[in-house]
């Protein structure tokens, strides 16, 4: 028998009441419940997030979240003066999130693919690092950033200063999200800090205005060509590697745990977006990262070097997979292995909509 808050004993006290509306949400979040654990027992294991990914998935939110709702609502604040419209612009971060949780807008799968690109490259980059060889020191970056070449040098400047500021836990800072999916974040949270209850239209519209204004003044402060992802590419395209030169840049970004440089190299070379390389690079089945690199020309020992390293640093990968296709790729033709890749280099939002339609057709 279910618990319905609408058909409680009239006669019963408020506070007593409260009871009937507690049970009947109890009622409603126990099916949610079961329905997720339901979805969680027939995952594959090998889609399921592991401990480490999701808790850096939820800092980098938070931090995201906590950042652009103590701006906005900062500065409608100091808009509106003191008083209660002041008490109503208080940020109560959990039931921010909880409000944005409950509303489903951090489900939207661009945001959440970004987040999760972001934090297994991370993550790569780390383990990477963690494998090297005890007394190895890290040369290609002090190289880079003494080169004559005045604009690489400038470009690699700007890479270690924007990989030092994410690994100093501002990952989760919004600067590092792209134009539109922080625009879209941001105007979620102006939404979430607006309260339904202030009693009064005119206080109400005056809160609104206020927060639109601190929103859009949010907007026109982030600076897109700031993130890491930016940066990277733009020292790919100024090192611009030729004939063994890509080889080597390849092997030295991805052993020395520069996993955003090795990212925007073959981004670069393959004239595709960052994004759709990281995705290559991040896939565990690893078969569309060996045709890239077959597809610049890649030996059989640098694809191995780099699958070795890739393999050792992220434990969803399968080594004896890899090592059993090692020859075959090496064997692709370098034509063969650039027409398979081919549609990578379509325009993004072309992929994005064949993909909606792929995923429709599998339900």
């Amino acid at each position: 028998m279910s618990v319905d808050s609408n058909h409680a004993p009239q006669a019963l006290k408020p506070d007593t009441a409260a009871i009937f509306a507690r049970a009947a949400a109890a009622e409603r979040r126990a099916d949610k419940r079961l329905a997720t654990a339901i979805d969680d027992f027939f995952l594959v294991e090998e889609d399921r997030l592991d401990d480490r990914t999701r808790a850096a998935i939820g800092a980098m939110l938070t931090e995201a979240v906590r950042a652009i709702a103590r701006e906005v609502a900062g500065h409608a604040t100091r808009q509106v003066g003191t008083g209660s419209t002041k008490a109503v612009l208080a940020v109560d971060e959990p039931a921010l999130l909880g409000r944005l949780l409950d509303a489903g807008v951090l489900r939207e799968r661009d945001l959440m693919d970004e987040l999760l690109g972001q934090v297994r490259l991370n993550l790569l980059g780390e383990a990477l690092i963690a494998n090297r060889a005890p007394g190895s020191h890290s040369a290609l970056l002090p190289r880079l950033t003494g080169s004559s070449d005045g604009v690489v040098a400038s470009a690699a400047m700007a890479y270690l200063l924007a990989e030092n500021r994410r690994g100093s836990g501002a990952v989760g800072r919004p600067g590092e999200l792209p134009a539109l999916l922080h625009r879209r974040l941001v105007w979620w949270i102006a939404a979430a800090l607006r309260r339904a209850e202030t009693g009064e239209a005119a206080e109400q519209v005056r809160i609104d205005r206020a927060l639109a204004a601190a929103a859009e003044r949010s907007l026109r402060a982030h600076d897109d060509q700031d993130r890491l992802d930016v940066i990277a590419l733009r020292l790919a395209v100024a090192i611009d590697p030729h004939g063994e030169e890509v080889a080597e840049l390849l092997i030295e970004a991805v052993e020395e745990g520069r996993g955003a440089l090795f990212v925007a190299t073959l981004a670069h070379l393959l004239k595709i977006d960052f994004a759709e390389a990281r995705a290559v690079v991040l896939d565990p089945d690893g078969d569309r990262l060996w045709l890239a690199l077959r597809a610049q020309g890649s030996d059989r020992a640098t694809i191995a070097r780099i699958g070795l390293a890739l393999s050792d640093a992220d434990p969803r990968r399968d080594i004896d997979a890899f090592a059993d296709t090692l020859d075959a790729v090496a064997a692709v033709p370098i034509e063969a292995a650039n027409d398979s890749l081919a549609s990578l280099s379509l325009p993004a939002d072309f992929r994005a909509a064949v993909r909606a339609f792929d995923r429709k057709e599998r339900r």
